[in-house]
């Protein structure tokens, strides 16, 4: 039982790791093509609707229609997602739900200014006129399900983030405990399929940050930990580690060179050949321990 135990958790992270090696690539991929359903389905729908009650529509209308919309619905995923990084996950609820409906009006605004001036362009080129009716009552038209499709992608993209960071394994203190202490537990439990243990914080060769986590680079592998920079920053032992950019951390063991840009920037090398850039904030704090 232990041997098939081992095979299966075996077989798992052989797909994880493939998995994670490509997700950059395989998120956009299920988006589009869950967009691209969505459009074909809807198309196809008022077709078979329009046929249904006896009347007569050209077939390029219904496909012009739902593809200019998911086009932009597609478009704006990027700068949901890069929101939903940045937005803090400590805020209180009526905070981070004034900014969801806030940003939902963004989103249908532009979806729908950015549709309407496609469709415009289709019908153009089609020789034809699109009339998108009274604008204050086809926004709120637009709005209504504008703010579905926004929800959606929230839970997609969240979800998809979960995913990849289970696959990952996700780093967290021994014990909830000593989240508050300092300097932070020399050892950090990593929970990763359906199993854990254990890495020692001098393993980690450096730290960057990614939105409301900060993930852990260890012998080329990444294990995201939900916590702030900030707040690492102070945990970790000073005498070991040492912030040389708002979005990174390295071990000062790790460190193979520094060097020179041409435009007055620096290069931090490291053993492992990661280039890391020295920001000029934390110049002066780097430069108490390296004589550059």
């Amino acid at each position: 039982m232990a041997e098939q135990s081992v095979v299966k958790f075996d077989e798992r992270q052989k797909i994880a790791t493939h998995f994670l090696r490509w997700y950059k690539f395989y998120g956009p991929m299920l988006l589009v093509l869950w967009l691209l359903m969505h459009a074909l389905v809807n198309a196809t729908t008022v077709i078979m609707e329009v046929e249904r009650a006896g009347k007569n529509i050209a077939y390029w209308e219904p496909f012009c229609w739902e593809l200019t919309s998911v086009f932009w619905v597609g478009l704006l995923a990027w700068p949901i997602a890069k929101f939903l990084s940045i937005w803090p996950s400590h805020k209180p609820i009526w905070q981070s739900a004034a900014m969801h409906i806030l940003a939902a009006l963004v989103f249908s605004g532009v979806h729908v200014l950015g549709m309407v001036a496609f469709r415009e362009l289709w019908y153009w080129l089609a020789g034809s006129d699109y009339q998108f009716g009274h604008w204050g009552y086809e926004f709120l038209y637009e709005l209504r399900k504008d703010g579905m499709a926004y929800i959606t992608l929230v839970v997609l993209i969240q979800s998809f983030r979960f995913i990849v960071r289970r696959l990952q394994g996700e780093a967290s203190v021994l014990s909830e405990s000593e989240v508050s202490l300092r300097p932070i537990a020399e050892q950090l439990l990593v929970k990763k399929l359906d199993r854990e243990f254990l890495i020692n914080i001098d393993d980690i060769d450096w730290v960057e940050a990614a939105g409301n986590y900060a993930n852990l680079k260890v012998a080329g592998r990444t294990f995201p930990m939900r916590i702030t920079m900030a707040k690492l920053t102070e945990q970790l032992p000073s005498e070991r580690f040492i912030r040389i950019h708002r979005s990174t951390i390295v071990n000062l063991s790790r460190i193979q060179e520094v060097t020179p840009t041409d435009k007055g920037d620096y290069f931090v090398t490291l053993n492992c050949g990661q280039q890391l850039m020295l920001s000029r904030r934390y110049r002066e704090a780097f430069r108490q321990r390296f004589v550059m």
